[in-house]
């Protein structure tokens, strides 16, 4: 039996990390944390709306209602390091000589 090797992301830009990997193997870490924070910023972030206009709504929980707005804000800022971190990554591929613009 062979074992096909499945994608570690689903992100459109998995093939630019295969190479990174190859020639950049800091710019493919920074890349691979990149992609996680980001989802997860993602995932928190649509998580924590609904969830902020439920509290909001409620008269009796102004304490609540902080609490969800520091995870909103938690979550938008665990999304912006995961962009900055995929940002940098691509910044020191060019450096390697990598040809970001062809995936």
């Amino acid at each position: 039996m062979s074992k096909t090797n499945k994608p570690l992301s689903k992100s459109l830009d998995y093939p630019l990390y295969e190479k990174m990997k190859r020639k950049s193997p800091r710019a493919s870490k920074y890349w691979m944390m990149g992609d996680r924070l980001y989802h997860a910023g993602l995932f928190l972030t649509m998580l924590c709306l609904p969830a902020v206009f439920y509290v909001y709504t409620q008269m009796e929980s102004s304490g609540m209602f902080i609490g969800m707005m520091g995870v909103l804000f938690g979550s938008i800022g665990i999304f912006a390091v995961g962009i900055y971190l995929k940002r940098e990554s691509y910044k020191l591929a060019i450096k390697a000589g990598i040809d970001i613009d062809k995936i």
